[in-house]
């Protein structure tokens, strides 16, 4: 890729819809809390934590390296250390807009206080907002192996903190778990409640997982979802209905969920209309960024022009109202004008 192109992507306004913040944890993170509680990991050099952690057999092996992160997040300033490194990393790569995805029911799980560490967090993002051009809201997550009950647990915090910064409630873990069913009247609760509903669906389930998500969960976006890609009608519905899908590349491929870069059926998607945006997922334990995303995207044959219709459309797909969605739009299309501007001067 050409300097040149690298340099469009770093100044492209961008949104990221789709990072986790405990998959923002990095080796270097991981061996800090490694130390601080005296883990098996503290005596670990980085390449070590690397080799033995940071590299993926199959999914599987993802979500041991993930379970390994969550338990040594065991206060709320562990949690404010991995925010302050995303906050730093937004503002490094031009995000001008994110929703971060928490879970507090890992926290529960592990005996942590879930609500008191998602207190902390937006209390900071309070903080960060008038010193910084970037808005930050909040997704809460429920474990979909978990059951339902932490799920309603989950579903009553976001509706408790809806007009702090939290937007959605979301389901993620294994897909292949629990049946979706169990799980209808919780989100059905929480779309009652003015909550934005957000499912992990066709990332290591088939695209029935994506219709599940539409029809028994009333998502009104859908994480991963590149196996939609194996079922017309659905890319059709997807575009008829304007339900985005959070297409994480590099996650792709390097928890095995697809194998190879060149033939990842994001292109497909796009070109056939469905709303894609380009997310790290969890940047931490992929060691990846939202500029290499879109670098990733360049190589699979989009253009700039394409590059920016992205960054668009993930101000489109975002859980805004319409006012605040306007304004950042126009936003993002006055900047994205002036880099064209730009650019053709640059080549006159």
């Amino acid at each position: 890729m050409s300097s040149s192109a690298r340099n469009f992507i770093r100044r492209l306004p961008k949104a990221e819809l789709h990072v986790h913040l405990e998959g923002s944890v990095t080796p270097e993170l991981l061996l800090e809390l490694g130390r601080k509680y005296s883990s098996e990991y503290a005596q670990l050099s980085l390449q070590e934590i690397r080799t033995r952690l940071f590299q993926y057999e199959n999914f599987s092996a993802f979500l041991n390296t993930y379970r390994v992160v969550c338990e040594h997040l065991r206060e709320p300033a562990d949690y404010l250390m991995v925010l302050e490194h995303l906050l730093h990393g937004f503002q490094e790569q031009n995000i001008r807009y994110a929703e971060v995805i928490y879970t507090p029911s890992i926290a529960w799980k592990m005996g942590r206080d879930g609500k008191a560490i998602l207190m902390q967090l937006l209390d900071r993002c309070t903080r960060f907002h008038p010193t910084s051009a970037i808005s930050i809201h909040w997704i809460l997550d429920c474990v979909r192996q978990w059951g339902r009950e932490a799920a309603d647990k989950t579903a009553h915090l976001a509706e408790e903190f809806r007009g702090r910064g939290v937007k959605a409630i979301g389901l993620g873990g294994d897909e292949n778990s629990l049946p979706l069913e169990g799980y209808r009247e919780t989100f059905a609760w929480a779309r009652a409640h003015g909550l934005f509903c957000h499912v992990h669906a066709g990332e290591t389930g088939g695209p029935e997982q994506v219709w599940g998500a539409i029809h028994v969960l009333g998502a009104n976006r859908i994480g991963h979802g590149f196996q939609a890609a194996r079922d017309a009608g659905l890319m059709e519905y997807l575009r008829e209905h304007a339900l985005g899908l959070d297409i994480c590349l590099t996650s792709n491929i390097k928890t095995r969920a697809w194998g190879l870069l060149s033939s990842h059926p994001f292109q497909l998607l796009y070109r056939r209309g469905v709303p894609v945006t380009l997310n790290t997922d969890d940047p931490g334990l992929f060691e990846t960024s939202l500029p290499q995303e879109y670098e990733k995207a360049a190589q699979l044959g989009l253009q700039r022009s394409d590059l920016a219709r992205i960054a668009l459309q993930s101000v489109q797909s975002a859980f805004l109202a319409h006012p605040e969605k306007t304004a950042l739009m126009q936003q993002f299309q006055d900047e994205i004008y002036q880099l064209g501007k730009e650019d053709a001067e640059t080549l006159g």
